[in-house]
């Protein structure tokens, strides 16, 4: 043990006891990590500029300027909307490489670029064709410190494998071309107005000045990436169906889930009675047999000895007696009192009323 620790001792004599510390950058966290224009897009809104930038495609009819990475107009549908936008007096900048947001600034293999004109979306190569814009890969990479903008030149940092030609001119790193009332320009690489780039050199007064040559006033649209939701395209384009595939499924999920408890048996049908039932045949059985008699003589009985308690035979006439004090005729209280047998349930009903309110005025 003694030899392990004089060893350990040597080891450490020997590193002399010295390190070395070195910084790495690694890249923004948050918002930034996840949005790489989102420096452009609050520079844009100090400059009064309503900016919209949220993933999912926007409406162009708000919209004034769009900055879009070219791997998002892959579609016929969205070029076709693309030109009417532009040649009603949109302006579209387009950005080739390192566009998407996923790419890594601080990654030490350099930028994303394209290795053959094959790789431009199709139906976005075809219209800017069209238009005078043409794209090529041969002769190397594109090279730029500075950019010239009608009479202004701007200070940049741009180095893309991609040049674009416009006519029968040099492959460029920007280039622009009137469409109807709108405008097209084309940047081969989209450094310049991403986060870690955009405070160098003149990047945000280039920036500025494009987003100042639109024709028309209207909102500033950033398009994030290629990575437009599936579900909100969706729900653009297919809100209808999604709603008839949502019912079917609650629909089969109510028929197919699990119940709580077991299925409540069918009762069987049964001869049995209720007890109402048996109340209603006793009562139709003393109806036939005394016409009610049996059920009327116990509250007679009632009335009368509270009467007599009352003192009602030192009155006179009882039957004038009580119904003063129950508040009704004299006819009513005697036949109350002494109707044997009433002709007819209605009969019956007010005989019973009768005595209620006698027993009732006697309490």
């Amino acid at each position: 043990m003694r030899i392990l620790w004089i060893l350990l001792c040597l080891l450490l004599a020997g590193c002399g006891g010295s390190y070395t510390t070195r910084t790495e950058e690694t890249g923004y966290k948050g918002k930034a990590k996840l949005d790489s224009y989102l420096a452009a897009a609050r520079f844009l809104e100090r400059m009064d500029y309503t900016v919209i930038n949220k993933p999912g495609w926007p409406d162009l009819d708000e919209v004034s300027v769009m900055l879009v990475p070219t791997s998002v107009l892959a579609t016929d549908a969205y070029v076709r909307e693309v030109k009417e936008w532009v040649e009603g007096g949109g302006h579209l900048i387009c950005l080739i490489e390192n566009a998407e947001s996923y790419h890594d600034d601080w990654r030490r293999s350099g930028s994303f670029r394209f290795n053959d004109e094959e790789e431009l979306p199709e139906s976005l190569s075809t219209w800017l064709k069209e238009v005078g814009l043409t794209f090529s890969s041969d002769g190397g990479k594109v090279e730029a410190k500075k950019l010239q903008l009608y009479e202004d030149s701007y200070e940049v940092f741009v180095d893309s494998g991609i040049g674009v030609q416009k006519g029968n001119r040099a492959r460029r790193a920007m280039a622009q071309v009137d469409v109807g009332e709108g405008i097209v320009t084309v940047m081969t690489d989209a450094r310049p107005f991403r986060n870690r780039y955009i405070g160098d050199n003149d990047h945000a007064k280039l920036l500025l000045a494009l987003v100042d040559m639109s024709p028309y006033g209207g909102s500033v649209a950033i398009i994030r990436d290629g990575g437009l939701s599936l579900w909100t395209m969706l729900w653009q384009h297919g809100w209808p169906a999604l709603i008839g595939l949502l019912v079917l499924t609650v629909i089969w999920l109510w028929k197919n889930m699990p119940r709580f408890g077991p299925m409540r048996r069918e009762e069987e049908p049964t001869h049995q009675r209720d007890y109402d039932h048996h109340l209603e045949a006793l009562g139709d059985f003393q109806w036939r047999l005394d016409k009610g008699q049996a059920l009327l003589r116990p509250l007679r009985d009632s009335v009368l000895e509270r009467a007599l308690r009352l003192g009602g035979q030192h009155h006179g006439d009882v039957f004038e007696w009580m119904a003063q004090r129950a508040g009704i005729t004299r006819e009513r209280a005697e036949r109350a009192m002494t109707h044997e047998r009433p002709a007819d349930p209605t009969s019956f009903t007010r005989v019973v009323a009768d005595l209620q309110q006698l027993h009732l005025s006697l309490t």
